[in-house]
């Protein structure tokens, strides 16, 4: 009798372990998936502000329009750039805007310049963090940080920071968080860097870090996690969020997935120097692993089916496999008219606000097509 008391007791424990356990992984999984929906929510919201700054003089009703109040923003000849406090979420946003041509505020001869700027500089001036930055958009951040500081350093402001952009703009939106992190702005108020459609520009400098006596041998490996803390983000490329139509080429420029660059080393002359440079100097810029910068922060990867046009999937990437899934042939842009077209249809800022709006509004009206 006592034993079997004892049997019955054991088995009700059990039944409660499992069922308390069955529980906490149901709660885990509404946890994850709410917060995948909030970031969903997030991007989105993050992608409008991006292709709002190119709307010139009329932002701010733009802005308004999504709950957010314009507290300043700027212009240069080469791009622009707004502050937007979203009251609610106690959050200011810091956007900045790409390339736009046929904007009349831009100089097409300067912003070509800027662009053409593509050797490496340091990102910080007492070049001590090996970190190197694209010379034209450190520039082009330079010409408007100064307007941009007093509200980085805000007294009155306690809330998160986001930064975002398309294009350049989210190249230079990643440069503006990494120099807001040199001015002071604590790393626990940087609630993440949005990109959409944005080019790399910042790596590793190898001989900076090596240091005075070492050798090609002692140079560690370094990815897109140390560049960040290198520049003050312990978190790593968890930070940014690097959102990608899979046939936009201009996430691919100045990467060893870019297609010219694939397409070059298949040439005998072009893949022979590049191995013979490795050879001699070690994995660096100009090699086959790396043309200039890297990929930095995981890679968030929005893709049309074939036949399922204005159905987008979203997938995320990390690690390594970031820059496999952004290698992309020379052929895969040629092979068609077509195909040529959707690559600079899926650059364009509209296109990402597209592709997202329709994921979250999915997510919330239908919760198991997450």
């Amino acid at each position: 009798s006592t034993k079997l008391m004892k049997l019955k007791m054991k088995m009700k424990m059990k039944t409660a372990s499992t069922r308390a356990t069955s529980s906490s992984d149901a709660s885990s999984s509404a946890a994850a998936a709410k917060d995948e929906e909030d970031d969903c929510v997030l991007a989105t919201k993050c992608a409008r502000m991006a292709n709002f700054v190119y709307k010139g003089g009329g932002v701010e009703s733009w802005m308004a329009d999504d709950g957010l109040q314009t507290k300043a923003r700027g212009v240069t000849g080469a791009t622009g750039w707004c502050v937007c406090d979203d009251v609610e979420r106690n959050a200011r946003f810091i956007v900045v805007r790409g390339a736009a041509w046929s904007q009349p505020d831009t100089d097409r001869n300067k912003l070509s310049w800027q662009i053409a700027k593509i050797w490496p500089q340091a990102l910080r001036k007492d070049r001590k963090t090996p970190v190197v930055c694209h010379q034209g958009v450190y520039e082009m951040v330079e010409e408007f940080w100064r307007d941009l500081v007093p509200w980085l350093s805000d007294e009155t402001f306690d809330g998160t920071y986001y930064f975002t952009g398309h294009s350049l703009g989210g190249s230079m939106g990643l440069v503006v968080a990494a120099r807001a992190r040199e001015l002071g702005l604590e790393e626990a108020r940087v609630g993440g860097v949005y990109t959409f459609g944005a080019p790399p520009v910042l790596a590793y400098d190898r001989l900076a870090g090596n240091g005075p006596g070492s050798s090609i041998d002692d140079e560690p490996e370094v990815g897109m996690d140390e560049i960040l803390r290198l520049v003050g983000f312990t978190r790593g490329a968890s930070l940014v969020k690097q959102y990608v139509l899979a046939k936009d080429v201009i996430p691919r420029m100045w990467l060893s997935a870019d297609p010219v660059f694939v397409a070059a080393t298949k040439t005998d002359f072009i893949g022979g120097l590049l191995d013979w440079r490795r050879e001699t100097f070690g994995e660096g810029m100009f090699t086959k692993n790396r043309f200039l910068y890297e990929s930095i922060g995981d890679l968030y990867w929005l893709e049309y089916a074939d036949g399922e046009q204005g159905k987008p999937t979203l997938s995320r990437y990390g690690g390594d496999d970031v820059l496999t899934k952004l290698r992309m042939n020379l052929d895969d842009i040629t092979q068609s008219p077509l195909t040529a077209w959707q690559t600079i249809g899926d650059h364009n800022s509209q296109a990402y606000v597209d592709a997202l709006q329709f994921l979250t509004i999915r997510r919330v009206i239908n919760p198991s097509k997450r």
